[in-house]
């Protein structure tokens, strides 16, 4: 990586000399690893002291709470749960980690019978890029049973199976589904056979056990919670689950806020955290190197999940930023000697400041090498994971201009007042797109013109999210 985003990164450390003795000094005794990698680079930098300030001020909560065990949620706890074992077994924590092998999809199929509308709400979701397939995809019905139902969304809306559903015509797709009676048998017969598989797996996990438990995940809506409390409850347990994230820009309409503990923003917080940071960037950096959780199945003995497929390219990643973290932890123990020093060095309003600093720096300034590194990253904002995108998509100078404020904005008032709809191009990771594919010339004007309209686009979730909460 070029040596001017490295001293932008030193620079911002400046309050926390700490902080960056422990990532400038880390050397990794691995070939692969060369100075100037990009990956080695920023996870030193960047990813290792982000990791490690969230799973510190969970685990330090938690265990204030007198909160017994964490379900860390596949996949994107997975670096969480590393981590946290490692601080339990090197400080004697009072606190057990559990890994469970979950997904949006693995538990919201099983829950489609107990909640039709609900579930319809599900499949009929708005996303960066929803289409006929996809939206029949979510319902889990059986793959042989699924062209008749992508045809028929499909003729109805004059596209190709394959090509985006305009947003405002998701809600008619809604009603036509909701309208098919043989699509919602199929819909109804499959979730409740696949319901028993998941309970009977969460059981063994011992998610029903009667102790104080929480979830780990990285948030943003919080809706797996809420899937979760339901088969809590129907393995016995009265007491409602608490739930760690990230971030979270809003909670379910009926969750109650003091279950859910976010660490960088809340659905309440000031807006500029919530424009620095991309959430998509994020899930793509922090992942697991397996499959996400498709269903569950009878092993015999006990029930187990079924997983996807993933790219040996994935693995790999996955595994060197494995490597950079156990290095920086060895690093960590190695300097400090009890659970309440490492706090010290991460929770305190200089530090915190500083790792917010650097990963903002990354996430809306990249350069252009970690634009290339992370933004070829596979990326699906969908519940079933497409290896067919990448995050930082191609985006022409036209499509990044739409992107702007002042843009979205006419396009949005237009559909509106005149009913002509333009589907705009976007990108998992915008500003990543802009370093890859803008005129160098261009750069700091897409990145400030987009800025305002993440501004605009986060306010307004955040009034209508506090709107529905105090009618």
């Amino acid at each position: 990586m070029k040596k001017d985003k490295i001293k932008e990164y030193e620079s911002l450390y400046k309050k926390a000399p700490r902080l960056y003795d422990l990532s400038a000094n880390l050397r990794i005794d691995n070939d692969d690893f060369k100075a100037n990698d990009v990956i080695f680079q920023t996870g030193k930098y960047v990813f290792a002291l982000v990791l490690n300030s969230y799973v510190l001020f969970l685990l330090n909560d938690a265990i204030n709470r007198g909160i017994k065990t964490l379900f860390f949620l596949a996949r994107d706890a997975y670096f969480y749960y590393v981590i946290a074992e490692k601080y339990v077994k090197e400080f004697d924590l009072d606190i057990t980690c559990k890994y469970l092998y979950v997904s949006r999809l693995s538990l919201r199929v099983p829950l489609y019978h107990t909640d039709i509308e609900q579930a319809l709400s599900y499949i009929t979701l708005s996303g960066v890029d929803v289409t006929p397939v996809k939206v029949i995809n979510r319902a889990g019905i059986a793959e042989e049973n699924r062209n008749q139902f992508i045809t028929k969304i499909a003729n109805y809306l004059n596209i190709n199976k394959d090509e985006q559903i305009p947003r405002h015509r998701l809600n008619e797709v809604k009603e036509l589904l909701k309208d098919d009676e043989e699509f919602l048998t199929q819909l109804i017969d499959n979730s409740k056979a696949e319901f028993s598989n998941a309970l009977k797996y969460l059981e063994n996990e011992g998610f029903g056990d009667k102790e104080r438990a929480a979830i780990v995940d990285s948030g943003w809506v919080g809706s797996i919670q809420q899937s979760l409390n339901v088969f809590r409850r129907y393995l016995g347990s009265k007491d409602s689950l608490e739930g760690y994230y990230f971030g979270l820009y809003e909670i379910p309409a009926q969750a109650l806020e003091k279950d859910y503990h976010s660490f960088l923003f809340g659905p309440r917080s000031p807006l500029k955290k919530k424009v620095e940071f991309n959430n998509c960037l994020f899930e793509c950096i922090f992942s697991a190197p397996h499959g996400m959780t498709l269903r569950y199945q009878n092993d015999g003995d006990r029930f187990s999940p079924v997983l996807s497929d993933i790219s040996d390219k994935q693995i790999q990643y996955l595994k060197d930023i494995e490597i950079i973290i156990d290095a920086y932890l060895g690093k960590l123990f190695e300097y400090y000697s009890s659970f309440q020093e490492v706090l010290g060095l991460f929770n305190n309003p200089y530090s915190q400041k500083t790792i917010e600093n650097v990963l903002f720096s990354f996430m809306a300034r990249p350069s252009y090498e970690e634009a290339e590194a992370f933004g070829r990253l596979h990326f699906s904002d969908d519940v079933i994971d497409y290896n067919n995108v990448v995050l930082a998509t191609n985006l022409t100078e036209k499509d990044l201009c739409e992107n702007h404020f002042i843009r979205r904005v006419l396009i949005e008032l237009r559909g509106m007042l005149l009913g002509q709809r333009h589907v705009v191009n976007i990108s998992g990771w915008y500003e990543g797109s802009v370093m890859l594919y803008s005129k160098p010339s261009k750069i700091k004007y897409h990145l400030w013109a987009y800025k305002h309209y993440k501004y605009y686009l986060q306010y307004s979730k955040r009034k209508r999210w506090i709107r529905k909460r105090e009618r």
